[in-house]
């Protein structure tokens, strides 16, 4: 498992990712069902388990996201530092290793416009009482999946708005996105359970989807 103070895994600089891959390449929630899941290591692989050629390469830190503006500071440092961060979540959209370590409790993979650092410790909260923090977590009825216990069809409307907002920022994982819809959502990467999170989140117009008087996490 990853150390909660590092994004590891595949690539130096934004040029070279998105320039390299993009053009060569309990239940509160939600149940899926069939299709193979996801598997990277140092060569990155697709969805269907081909190759993507290429030599391995490491990741910097690029700090901590503006993510939406109530929770950091825009300064020069965060927007000189967004480009790296994009080509970092390109390559854990692609399938990183960190992407596809299945449990235990980490900072959000993705960082993008719906991420809310100030809300890790709620996301948190929902993911232990949800699923003990076990992205392959399944209920007894088969019904809530995932480290957010999501049923098949907020899982859907959660991929349809995120391949909206992936065509633009990232057009090289698309086809991901789409083939996420016949994936069970126990077997979508960390990355993608939690960008699904954070999108239906909505900075908070979503939360309803997780609030009951269990375990109350908010």
């Amino acid at each position: 498992m990853r150390s909660g103070t590092r994004l590891t895994s595949l690539i130096a600089t934004s040029a070279l990712l998105v320039s390299g891959l993009a053009i060569s390449a309990t239940p509160a929630l939600a149940d899926e069902d069939n299709a193979p899941v996801t598997r990277v290591n140092a060569p990155l692989v697709d969805l269907d388990g081909n190759v993507i050629e290429g030599n391995e390469i490491e990741a910097q830190d690029a700090g901590v996201p503006a993510g939406d503006g109530q929770n950091a500071v825009d300064t020069e440092v965060v927007a000189m530092d967004r480009g790296a961060r994009l080509a970092i979540e390109i390559a854990h959209a692609l399938g990183s290793k960190d992407a596809q370590d299945m449990k235990g409790f980490e900072r959000s993979l993705y960082q993008g416009k719906w991420y809310m650092p100030k809300k890790e410790s709620i996301r948190r909260c929902i993911m232990d009482r949800e699923s003990n923090h076990r992205y392959r977590a399944v209920s007894a009825g088969g019904m809530y999946r995932g480290a957010y216990q999501m049923n098949r069809a907020l899982a859907r409307g959660a991929s349809f708005m995120m391949q909206k907002e992936v065509k633009k920022q990232m057009p090289e994982a698309v086809s991901q996105v789409r083939k996420l819809r016949k994936i069970p959502t126990q077997q979508w990467s960390r990355y993608w359970q939690d960008r699904a999170f954070w999108t239906i989140w909505r900075k908070g117009k979503g939360k309803h989807h997780w609030r009951t008087n269990y375990r109350a996490c908010f």
